[in-house]
C-alpha cells in the first residue's frame, strides 16, 4: 500500500496549531531555485525505535528548513504527526580551513505534535548531506539521531526522493497537511490579480556599484553584481514593470560617476529605487556614524586619496530618500571596520537542487507594490566588523538578503514586511559568520562577528 493510502486511511487529521508556513516561493510562472522539497522514508531499526517514518522536508538556500514526520506508534498504534524546525550545521567546524565540499547536516529542533501528544518519545533526526561532484549539488546521504555521528548506523534504512513541483498534488500533500491549513490552501490557490493602470507605469531603477577590479575581492564583487541584477530583473519581469539598471564597475568605478548617477535618478511617486554596493568599506574612528564609508576607487595612492574618494552609504541613502520614489532600498555589502582591514573569506553555502516551486506575487506585492512609502538602509556589518564573502560565490550578506526576500515572497507566508526579510537576513548572516574565521590561525578567538544593521524609515 502506498504512503498516501496508508496515511489517508487513518482519517485522523485535525487542524494543526502550528502552520507549516515557510515553504519558499517567489513569483508565479518562475521557478525558485532556492527551495528543495524531499520525501524521506526511514527506520532506525533500534530497540524502542523500530517504526518506519515518512517525512515531508523543505530546505531553503539560507540553510533553514521545516520538517513534518508521520508514523504509527509501535506501542499504542496511534497515528503521530510531528512538525519541527530545521537548521544547518557542519560535521566539521573548521569552516574557513575546510573545502567548499565538506559535508553538513540539518538537525531538527523545537518539535510540535500536530497529531499525538508530548508523552510520546520521538528521536529528533539529523539528516546528512554530501556533495555530489557529478551534479554539483549537495544530496541527502543518511540519517542519525545525534549530530556527532558522521556515519549512518548499518541497521538504519533511509530513502530520499526530491519532490518536483508536479508531484506536489493534493493527494501527496494531504498525507502531511490537513485541507484547512495555510500550507495546503495556499499551495493550490490560484492568484490572478494583475496590475492596476497606475501600477503598469511603475519603474524599477537599479543602480549597482561594485569594485570588480580589486585584486582581493573583485571576483566576489562581480558575482554579487550578477546576482543582484538577476534578482531585480526577475521581479520587474514578473510584474511587467519597466526596468532601468545601471552598473558602475570596472574602469568606470569612481566617486564622480556614482554621484552623477544618483543625481540623475528621476523616479516618480510610484517608482522603486534600489541602490546596491559591493566592495571595500571602512569607518573613521573619530566619526560617530553607524554606517560605513565606501571606497570608490580601486587603487589608492595614500590615505588621503582614500578619504577623498569615499562616500558614506548613509549620505547616499539620504540623497535617494529625498527623491519622490515610493520604495527606496539602499544596500551595502562591505566591511565597517578599520580602513586597512580586508574582507573575511568563508566557505560558500552548500547548494541543493531545487524542486521548481513557482513564484507567487501576493506577498511580493506587499513588499514591492505596497502603497505606503518606505525607505530602507541596510549594511552587511556593524561598527568595527568585517563582512564575509567567498571569491567563488560572492558576499554572504547579499546572498542571504536574496534568499530571505524569496522566503517572504512565498505563497505560504502572510502579513509579510521588510522588517521580517531583514531580520532573517541578519540571523543567517550572523550564523554564517560564526562558522567563518576572520583571521589566521583558525582558532576560536578568530571566529567572525558580523551583525548586519538596518533602518526602515
Amino acid at each position: 500500500m502506498s504512503i498516501i493510502a496508508v496515511l489517508k486511511s487513518k482519517k485522523l487529521f485535525m487542524k494543526a496549531p502550528y502552520f507549516f508556513s515557510c515553504l519558499l516561493g517567489f513569483i508565479t510562472s518562475f521557478a525558485a531555485a532556492s527551495q528543495s522539497v524531499y520525501h524521506f522514508r526511514y527506520n532506525f531499526h533500534q530497540p524502542g525505535d523500530s517504526v518506519t517514518c515518512n517525512a515531508f522536508f523543505v530546505r531553503y538556500d539560507d540553510g533553514t528548513g521545516l520538517l513534518r514526520v508521520r508514523y504509527t506508534s509501535a506501542v499504542t498504534g496511534q497515528d503521530i504527526l510531528i512538525e519541527a524546525d530545521m537548521e544547518e550545521n557542519y560535521i566539521a567546524d573548521t569552516v574557513s580551513a575546510g573545502t567548499d565540499t565538506i559535508p553538513f547536516f540539518l538537525k531538527a529542533s523545537n518539535p510540535r505534535f500536530i497529531i499525538g501528544n508530548n508523552d510520546i518519545k520521538f528521536n529528533l533526526p539529523f539528516f546528512q548531506f554530501r556533495h555530489n561532484p557529478v551534479t554539483g549539488f549537495y544530496e541527502p546521504s543518511g540519517i542519525t539521531t545525534a549530530e556527532t555521528n558522521t556515519t549512518m548506523d548499518p541497521h538504519t534504512s533511509f530513502e530520499a526522493t526530491l519532490v518536483e513541483r508536479s508531484s506536489l498534488n493534493k493527494e501527496f500533500v494531504a498525507a502531511f497537511f490537513s485541507e484547512d491549513e495555510d500550507f495546503y490552501i495556499n499551495l493550490f490557490k490560484t492568484s490572478t490579480k494583475g496590475l492596476t493602470e497606475v501600477e503598469k507605469n511603475i519603474k524599477l531603477y537599479l543602480l549597482v556599484v561594485a569594485d570588480t577590479l580589486d585584486k582581493e575581492i573583485g571576483h566576489s564583487c562581480s558575482l554579487d553584481v550578477s546576482r543582484i541584477i538577476e534578482t531585480f530583473q526577475g521581479i520587474a519581469t514578473y510584474f511587467g514593470i519597466k526596468f532601468f539598471p545601471k552598473t558602475i564597475a570596472g574602469a568606470a568605478y569612481n566617486k564622480k560617476n556614482v554621484e552623477t548617477a544618483i543625481s540623475g535618478l528621476r523616479p516618480s511617486v510610484n517608482d522603486i529605487v534600489v541602490f546596491y554596493y559591493s566592495g571595500h568599506g571602512y569607518r573613521k574612528e573619530a566619526e560617530n556614524r553607524r554606517f560605513p564609508n565606501l571606497k570608490l576607487k580601486t587603487n589608492h595612492k595614500n590615505l588621503q586619496d582614500v578619504l577623498l574618494n569615499s562616500m558614506n552609504i548613509e549620505d547616499i541613502f539620504l540623497s535617494i530618500k529625498k527623491k519622490p520614489a515610493r520604495l527606496n532600498l539602499v544596500l551595502s555589502d562591505c566591511c565597517n571596520s578599520d580602513i586597512e582591514i580586508t574582507n573575511a573569506t568563508g566557505r560558500k553555502p552548500g547548494k541543493i537542487k531545487g524542486s521548481g516551486i513557482e513564484w507567487n506575487g501576493d506577498n511580493c506585492r506587499a513588499l514591492f507594490l505596497n502603497k505606503t512609502p518606505m525607505s530602507i538602509l541596510a549594511t552587511a556589518a556593524d561598527n568595527g566588523q568585517k563582512a564575509s564573502s567567498n571569491n567563488d560565490f560572492g558576499g554572504f550578506f547579499s546572498y542571504y538578503f536574496k534568499t530571505s526576500m524569496e522566503n517572504y515572497c512565498s505563497k505560504f507566508k502572510s502579513n509579510v514586511t521588510w522588517d521580517q526579510v531583514l531580520q532573517d537576513t541578519k540571523t543567517q548572516t550572523i550564523f554564517k559568520a560564526k562558522h567563518t574565521y576572520c583571521d589566521k590561525p583558525y582558532i576560536p578567538e578568530n571566529i567572525c562577528n558580523q551583525y548586519p544593521y538596518y533602518i526602515i524609515r
